[in-house]
């Protein structure tokens, strides 16, 4: 039985095969993101502004 051939419990989840490197990867790049957000909110700007003054 393919995951095709399933119900799904929602209409929005994305048609396809649903892989778990998939969704480990795209935690990773979240993960990262925030990261690198908050890196540059908590090193870079403050940087800036004094570098500034």
């Amino acid at each position: 039985m393919d995951d095709r051939d399933t119900p799904t419990m929602s209409a929005m989840e994305l048609p396809g095969r649903r892989e778990a490197w998939l969704t480990a990867a795209a935690t990773l790049g979240g993960y990262g993101l925030i990261l690198a957000g908050m890196f540059v909110a908590l090193f870079v700007l403050p940087f800036v502004v004094v570098t500034a003054l």
